[in-house]
């Protein structure tokens, strides 16, 4: 990792006083970024919406892992779409460079610890989301297009700062003492 003259700090994170985001139709809480933790570590406390959930998709930088508190998650998981549920209680881990997608199962929304090794998921969040402005699921009028980015609010060159961060941070290259200079409000 990365190695810094910043002095080492005891950090607390608290959901409602963190960054938070309305991300692909679910409230995400930013309790340790990536800025925070030097790179090591991303946590957030997320709540996603009954029926909800992303996409088979890879993090080739990142393992990603899940606490469940309650509601119930239907992972799929690897090359054998091997299928997991967890419920609370349950934590989950996906190595990085897995193919791995999720839904909610439950009747109720799901409200889980999320968090990625090393850190800088959290990028993404400023990127493609939209600032949260209650601790709620995202209001229905702001509708898909707002809530859901990725593919038209950011430029080319926006995704190649937000990938190049990922790959500095993993290879321990960033720079932690100085700010992200590519991400708007990165917390």
């Amino acid at each position: 990792m990365a190695t810094s003259d910043k002095a080492a700090e005891v950090l607390l994170g608290q959901a409602g006083e963190s960054p938070a985001y309305w991300y692909r139709g679910g409230l995400w809480n930013v309790l340790m970024s990536a800025d925070q933790t030097m790179g090591e570590f991303t946590m957030l406390d997320q709540i996603i919406p009954a029926g909800a959930g992303p996409p088979a998709h890879v993090h080739e930088r990142q393992a990603e892992g899940f606490y469940v508190i309650s509601g119930e998650l239907e992972l799929v998981v690897g090359r054998d779409d091997e299928v997991v549920r967890a419920g609370p209680g349950a934590a989950v881990w996906v190595p990085k460079s897995t193919r791995h997608a999720f839904r909610v199962v439950s009747d109720e929304d799901v409200r889980c610890l999320n968090f990625y090794t090393p850190g800088g998921f959290d990028d993404h969040l400023p990127y493609y989301g939209v600032e949260a402005t209650t601790q709620t699921l995202p209001p229905a009028q702001l509708g898909d297009p707002v809530l859901d980015r990725e593919r038209t609010a950011a430029g080319q060159e926006a995704r190649d700062a937000y990938l190049q961060r990922l790959a500095d941070i993993a290879e321990g290259t960033w720079d932690f003492s100085v700010p992200d200079p590519s991400a708007k409000g990165t917390p």
